[in-house]
C-alpha cells in the first residue's frame, strides 16, 4: 500500500508542467480543434480553472488571469481527450498473453496513450468496478474516467463470460435487469450471436422474446442497451427490439436500408471494434503491426514475439476454426463503416482489445478507421464528442468547450493531416492535472 501511495504522489507532482500547484491554467498559442466546430482555431487560449475548461478563443480575445500557469503550446495541436467504448481492461481479448497486467497498470498505460474516457462493457470482475469508478472520479487519480458494465446477458452455453445472466423466460430476464440496475451499473450489454464468423460450432443464443424482454426492461429501469452482434439478421432483430446500439460494425453482410432505418430510429451507436476483427482474422499480422505502431516502446519485446510464433498461430486457428470466414468479411467491414458515416449514424471508437496492448490498439483503431475511409476528422469525433454522446456524459466530456472537465492532449503534429500524429503527444490533461505521456507510461513497463 506505501508503495503504491509513493507511486501516486511521483505520478501527480512530477507531471505538472510550469508553475506547480496553480489552480489555474492558460495553454496558448496552439491550433484547437475543439471537437464542436469544424474549423481549426489558429492561435488560441485555454483558460482552465480546477478541473474544468472556463474560457476558449483566440488570443486577441482572452486575458490570461494573474497567477495562472502558462503552458506555452505555439506550433502545436490540441484535440479533446480520447475515448476507447469497447475495451476489457480486465482480459486480453487476442489471446497473447496467459494472464492480466491488471487494473491500475491498464488504465495507466491507456492514459498514457491519450485516453481520458473508458467504457468497459463486460467487467469480469463484478466486485471491483464500481471501485474503479470512484477512483476514476478523482481530479488526481492517473486513469481515464471510467464507465462500465458489470454482468452481461447471454444463452447457457453461449457467448460471453461465465458470470453473465443466462435467462430463459421473459420474468427471469426482467428480474436480472432489475438486479443489474441496482449495481450502479452503466448499461446493459447483452450477446446475441451465434459466432458463426469465427467457429463453425455454431454457440447457444437467447430466445428472441427474453433478449426483447431485456431490452425492455432495460428501458424502463432508464438503462441503455449495447448488444454484441455482428451479424446483420441478428442485429436487425435487436434493433427491431429497440437497442440503443451495436457493440461490434457488422461483418457478415453488406448492410442494407432496413438496417439504416432501424439505427436511425433508435438513434443507435455503431462501436467499430475494426482492431479486434482484425487481430483475430491475422494475429501474426496483428502483432507486427503494433510492433511497428509501439514508437516509445512500452510493449516488451516478449510480447511481440509471442504474437509472431507459429506455435500460438497454431493454437489460435485451433480454438477458432472458422477464421477464414473472417478474413474474407474485413472488406464488408470497412464497407458498412463507410456507409453508417455517410448516413449519418453515429460512429463510436471502440477497440474490444487491452491485455497486452491496451492503449496502444486503441490508437491503432483510428489509424484502421481512416484505412477504411473516414476523414481523420471523422475518426477524431468517434474517439470524442460520438463517445461521451453513447454514455449521456456530452455537457461534461467530448469536446474542449466552457464548462466541461479539461481533458485534452497537446499534440507535436496536425492530426488532421495525418491520423497517425495523435500518437505525437507532448501533454495529456485529464480534470486539469497535466500528464507527460513518457513517465507515465514508463511505469507501465
Amino acid at each position: 500500500m506505501r508503495s503504491y501511495v509513493l507511486l501516486m504522489v511521483f505520478l501527480v507532482s512530477s507531471t505538472f508542467v510550469n508553475g506547480q500547484g496553480s489552480s489555474t491554467k492558460a495553454i496558448t498559442g496552439a491550433t484547437l480543434f475543439d471537437g464542436a466546430n469544424q474549423t481549426p482555431l489558429k492561435e488560441s487560449v485555454i483558460i482552465i480553472g480546477g478541473d474544468r475548461i472556463k474560457q476558449v478563443g483566440r488570443a486577441k480575445e482572452i486575458k490570461i488571469p494573474n497567477g495562472a500557469q502558462v503552458i506555452e503550446a505555439r506550433g502545436k495541436f490540441v484535440i479533446p481527450g480520447l475515448a476507447d467504448m469497447h475495451n476489457h481492461l480486465d482480459s486480453d481479448s487476442i489471446g497473447i498473453t496467459q494472464h492480466t497486467e491488471g487494473f491500475d497498470t491498464s488504465l495507466r498505460r491507456m492514459l498514457g496513450w491519450g485516453f481520458t474516457l473508458i467504457f468497459d462493457p463486460a467487467s469480469r470482475d463484478l466486485a471491483l468496478f464500481p471501485e474503479l469508478k470512484r477512483k476514476s472520479l478523482t481530479d488526481t487519480a492517473f486513469y481515464p474516467h471510467y464507465y462500465a458494465i458489470g454482468r452481461t446477458f447471454g444463452a447457457k452455453g453461449g457467448h460471453g463470460p461465465a458470470s453473465k445472466y443466462t435467462p430463459e423466460t421473459v420474468e427471469e430476464a426482467r428480474a436480472a435487469v432489475r438486479d443489474l440496475k441496482a449495481t450502479k451499473t452503466d448499461g446493459v450489454k447483452i450477446y446475441y450471436t451465434d459466432l458463426i464468423y469465427v467457429t463453425t460450432a455454431r454457440r447457444p443464443m437467447l430466445k428472441p422474446e427474453v433478449m426483447a424482454a431485456i431490452i425492455d426492461e432495460a428501458h424502463k429501469q432508464g438503462l441503455k442497451v449495447y448488444v454484441h452482434s455482428p451479424v446483420l439478421k441478428y442485429a436487425k432483430e435487436v434493433l427491431r427490439a429497440g437497442a440503443d446500439g451495436l457493440a461490434h460494425g457488422i461483418l457478415s453482410d453488406l448492410i442494407d436500408d432496413e438496417f439504416v432505418v432501424l439505427m436511425k430510429k433508435n438513434r443507435a451507436v455503431y462501436v467499430s471494434t475494426n482492431a479486434v476483427f482484425e487481430s483475430v482474422a491475422d494475429i501474426t499480422g496483428w502483432t507486427r503491426r503494433a510492433a511497428a505502431s509501439d514508437g516509445r516502446g512500452v510493449i516488451e519485446k516478449a510480447i511481440y514475439d509471442i504474437g509472431t510464433s507459429p506455435e500460438l498461430k497454431r493454437r489460435w486457428e485451433t480454438k477458432w476454426n472458422n477464421i477464414a470466414y473472417m478474413r474474407q468479411r474485413l472488406p464488408l467491414l470497412k464497407a458498412n463503416l463507410r456507409r453508417v458515416q455517410a448516413e449519418g449514424i453515429p460512429i463510436v471508437l471502440g477497440s474490444d482489445s487491452a491485455g497486452a496492448f491496451a492503449g496502444l490498439a486503441s490508437q491503432i483503431e483510428l489509424n484502421l478507421l481512416v484505412e477504411a475511409g473516414l476523414t481523420p476528422q471523422q475518426a477524431i469525433q468517434s474517439a470524442t464528442i460520438n463517445a461521451a454522446r453513447m454514455v449521456g456524459r456530452e455537457k461534461d466530456l467530448g469536446s474542449i468547450e466552457p464548462g466541461k472537465f479539461a481533458d485534452l492532449l497537446i499534440l507535436n503534429a496536425d492530426p488532421l493531416k495525418d491520423i497517425r500524429n495523435i500518437q505525437k503527444i507532448h501533454r495529456i490533461m485529464k480534470s486539469g492535472v497535466v500528464y507527460d505521456p513518457v513517465q507515465l507510461l514508463r511505469k507501465t513497463r
